[in-house]
């Protein structure tokens, strides 16, 4: 019979760790062990692993431990987290796993767990990665945030439920639903050149942001069927959408010739006051680009009444035009564009309107979105 192993590692370490790792555990799941997390001493290294899995995304956090040997179990995430977190700051905490339960103690605090066997834990296997780069983590969660809210829910075209990211002379994320588009594109990392054309799904998009900070550096490995990332927090791997993703080129407006510049945030806050009386998701706001006057918005719903209210266009050249478009749609469009100024390119009522930031960025990046018209 093994003598107990007693695992000692710093609150203040494992809290953050299993905070992160528990946001790829399934919270709803028929295979019980999918709720809990794997841990993984490498006694040598002094190393505590802990992981976390739904089967598609799997998210590791590394911290330093004492312990006697080698060992492996998983306990349960969410129990597990809030013991930790109920425990004193600063706190030095003790961990014995034996055959059916493990104790928790710090201090005068002892809890008692229930284990389940490592080889029930269903582990991914990373393959064979054929690019590897890394990527500045600000600019990283920038390409993920402007284009994230376009991406599709709708199940049967499951192409649509993740960004596509590819490589030209630029390295593009795009995300769509067939509603709305927003591309954007940055400078082509050391190592990027050639990658395969991958969809990342909703799922492990938000993972990664939760994974990646605003300084240093991302490494990003990637195949044809699963991406790996890497921060100094932890380690997220993930399966890719199996699909071709659509010519999206085709759907960006090259000659619509009136154009109209908005200040983006009092533009947000008028659709998003004229949409009180909307019916739902659905609705739409009316839109009247007024050459030389304001952008006035519109909304009818005959259950619950109308709202009108009226935006300066601060530049327009071009033609009056009056068009409709989802005002939720829109507005999520709006919070994801960031710069002060917006140029909406418009051309006939029914065709896509493209939609742009009045300037670069002191980086010389500039996201582009594009807006279908609705019926009004």
């Amino acid at each position: 019979m093994k003598t107990p192993n007693t695992i000692i590692t710093a609150r203040e370490a494992l809290l953050p760790a299993l905070g992160l790792v528990n946001k790829a555990v399934e919270r709803r799941t028929t295979i019980p062990v999918l709720a809990n997390v794997l841990l993984t001493v490498d006694a040598a290294a002094g190393k505590l692993t802990i992981t976390g899995s739904d089967l598609d995304c799997e998210l590791r956090a590394t911290l330093a431990c004492q312990a006697g040997r080698d060992e492996a179990f998983t306990l349960p995430s969410a129990i597990l987290h809030d013991a930790v977190r109920k425990m004193p700051e600063g706190a030095e905490i003790a961990l014995v796993a034996e055959k059916d339960f493990a104790t928790l103690s710090a201090g005068r605090s002892r809890f008692k767990i229930q284990v389940l066997p490592s080889t029930d834990f269903p582990t991914m296997s990373e393959g064979t990665f054929s690019h590897s780069f890394d990527l500045d983590a600000g600019l990283f969660e920038r390409m993920l945030d402007s284009v994230s809210f376009a991406i599709s829910s709708e199940e049967t075209r499951y192409y649509l439920n993740g960004i596509y990211w590819h490589a030209g002379e630029t390295l593009n994320a795009v995300a769509t639903d067939g509603h709305r588009l927003a591309k954007f594109a940055a400078p082509l990392p050391e190592g990027a050149a050639g990658m395969p054309a991958i969809i990342i799904p909703r799922r492990a998009v938000g993972l990664i942001r939760q994974l990646i900070g605003e300084k240093g550096a991302v490494k990003v490995s990637m195949s044809d069927t699963k991406i790996r990332v890497e921060t100094g927090q932890g380690t997220l791997l993930s399966k890719l959408i199996d699909g071709s993703f659509p010519d999206y080129v085709r759907v960006i407006p090259a000659g619509n010739a009136n154009h109209f510049t908005v200040e983006r945030e009092a533009l947000a806050s008028a659709v998003d006051r004229v949409g009180t009386v909307s019916s739902g998701r659905g609705s739409a706001v009316k839109f009247a680009f007024e050459a030389g006057g304001n952008l006035t918005l519109t909304t009818n719903n005959p259950d619950a009444g109308s709202a009108n209210d009226e935006v300066t266009i601060d530049h327009g050249e071009g033609d009056s035009v009056e068009i409709g478009f989802n005002g939720r749609y829109c507005l999520d469009l709006l919070n994801a564009a960031e710069s002060k100024r917006l140029v909406f390119s418009l051309g006939e009522a029914g065709s896509p309107t493209l939609i742009q930031p009045e300037t670069a960025d002191e980086t010389g990046l500039k996201p582009l979105f594009v807006l279908m018209p609705m019926r009004v």
